[in-house]
């Protein structure tokens, strides 16, 4: 093999190849060069993928069919000086650029029509075991994260799809089924790291750019800069307890059975009388049957309540002995097994939810968050029922994610998560095959949207939200809707991080509130390099 052979270079001279095969005006209507392009992907150590390029369609996919962008370029980085040259090429460009870890956002802003910078190569872990802390990627998913803390025993919150990475998620907030026990995923943060649009990176914690790290835990990804690790403060965590127990919704007295449940749940396992060892997510879905087993067929409406308990099998069984006892109450399932295992099982054994063929993709989807800070009535929780019986497909899937504990308890000006008094998130998504479907499931989920609206203090978790979302700056922060700009302002002075959804001002007088001293005292300190 010759001495100047290296796999970089032969894969460098096959693109710049293959680009020299694409007309000019591709390059000129983006305010770049070919040469340009060029030489940034000889300074890379990823690579550049453009339209035209064999995997090109392939890799534009975001986990939503719904979704169809065409980014300019793709910009893969495998290491964080490959970030740098990606913003150099973004910002040169005319439009604004997306950066994109998974692409799981359900709004679809993972990537655009600009250039598009992949960071899901970031996905180093490393766990500390007698510090009890890791540091992790942005684009590390939560498949790797958690078999890397289970070696170990450790553990931190994190989501049930095993494809989602840390980059969007803990920057949204990050909910788990051990939240109530431990707190948002944002909440175990030690401190960040993140790229600036000029390159530079800084660190951010309680003691260092304190503004950026209270912002970037709940800010949203996307506003201020290229999250590139997160260290997290781990939690020793052994087996856990997790249960499983169904309702039908089929005729009038299983209606009241599962009406009677939910203000069981309401009044014994949520806001007031939660236990931070119980961790519960409610949800609305057709299945086969209660059996495992069953074909995929014929499938019916239940009320499903799955949970983990963070402590014994025995304590966890004297916890929903409650339940078990309930008119209609079906127990489907309990087990004591460590939380990989458990995190995988809630939400599919003995099916999983919503209910698809396991050789069908996908279809295209839509969803929809708001939350709930108080006590329903029991014509507010059978109106819920109701609906959801008359959705137009069967794959049409609800839940309530129980908060209280932990997650409520965390003080709700130490980061820009601000849904600290909440009962419990719910969520309807909806799918469709066709474009003759599509507007009979959205208008299901604009109806499911009108509903709860009284019934909601008026917000949505971050890490969920829907285009053409009105109000959304007070709906996702609240009251640190100015804040967040404040601390926009002083990292992205050049507003070089945009998309349809960043964080603005408020232009309600109402929420013209004071910033917490801690937060003035911050912005008014120079940025720490």
């Amino acid at each position: 093999m010759p001495s100047s052979f290296t796999k970089k270079r032969a894969r460098d001279e096959n693109l710049l190849a293959q680009w020299d095969q694409h007309q000019e005006e591709h390059f000129q209507r983006f305010n770049l060069s070919r040469e340009q392009v060029k030489s940034a992907q000889l300074s890379l150590q990823g690579y550049i993928v453009l339209p035209g390029d064999p995997q090109y369609d392939q890799d534009r996919k975001l986990s939503n069919a719904a979704f169809d962008p065409h980014p300019s370029m793709i910009i893969y980085c495998v290491i964080e000086s490959d970030v740098a040259i990606a913003l150099t090429l973004a910002q040169h460009t005319t439009l604004p650029f997306t950066v994109r870890s998974g692409g799981h956002c359900t709004a679809g802003f993972s990537a655009g029509s600009g250039v598009l910078i992949d960071v899901s190569k970031l996905n180093d872990v490393y766990i500390d075991a007698e510090r009890q802390f890791a540091s992790v990627g942005c684009g590390c998913p939560f498949s790797k994260f958690s078999d890397a803390m289970q070696r170990y025993g450790l553990h931190v919150p994190i989501g049930e799809c095993e494809d989602v990475c840390v980059g969007g998620f803990v920057q949204g907030g990050g909910y788990g089924f051990t939240s109530v026990t431990y707190g948002m995923n944002c909440d175990n943060v030690i401190d960040v790291r993140v790229m600036l649009a000029n390159g530079r990176i800084v660190t951010a914690s309680p003691t260092v750019n304190r503004d950026l790290w209270w912002a970037v835990r709940g800010g949203t990804g996307g506003n201020f800069g290229v999250l590139l690790s997160v260290r997290y403060q781990l939690r020793p965590l052994g087996k856990v307890f997790g249960w499983a127990i169904i309702w039908a919704l089929e005729t009038e007295q299983d209606l009241e059975n599962a009406t009677g449940a939910l203000l069981e749940l309401q009044a014994n396992y949520m806001l007031r009388n939660s236990s931070r060892q119980m961790n519960v997510q409610i949800s609305l879905c057709f299945q086969p049957g209660v059996e495992g087993g069953l074909p995929l067929e014929n499938m019916k409406p239940y009320l499903l309540v799955r949970g983990l308990y963070v402590g014994t099998d025995t304590a966890g069984m004297e916890a929903i002995a409650p339940l078990q006892k309930l008119p209609g109450a079906i127990t489907q399932w309990t087990m004591y097994t460590d939380f990989n295992e458990l995190n995988e099982k809630l939400l599919n054994v003995p099916y999983s939810m919503p209910c698809f063929a396991p050789d069908i993709s996908w279809p295209p989807e839509d969803k929809a968050s708001r939350y709930v800070a108080r006590d329903l009535s029991p014509q507010e929780w059978r109106s819920i029922l109701d609906y959801y019986k008359r959705t137009p497909n069967q794959y049409s899937y609800a839940y309530l994610e129980v908060y209280g504990g932990a997650i409520n308890d965390y003080p709700v000006e130490d980061s820009a998560f601000i849904h600290r008094n909440a009962a419990f998130d719910v969520v309807l998504d909806v799918f469709w095959w066709t474009d003759e479907e599509k507007p009979l499931a959205q208008g299901f989920l604009d109806g499911w949207i009108a509903l709860f609206e009284p019934m909601s203090n008026g917000h949505i978790y971050q890490n969920y939200p829907r285009l053409n979302q009105d109000d959304y700056g007070w709906r996702y922060w609240g009251d640190a809707q100015n804040a967040l700009y404040a601390v926009k302002q002083k990292y992205d002075p050049s507003n070089a991080f945009r998309f349809a959804q960043e964080v603005t001002p408020s232009l309600k007088q109402e929420q013209q509130v004071a910033l917490p001293a801690t937060l003035q005292a911050a912005l008014h300190q120079p940025i720490t390099y």
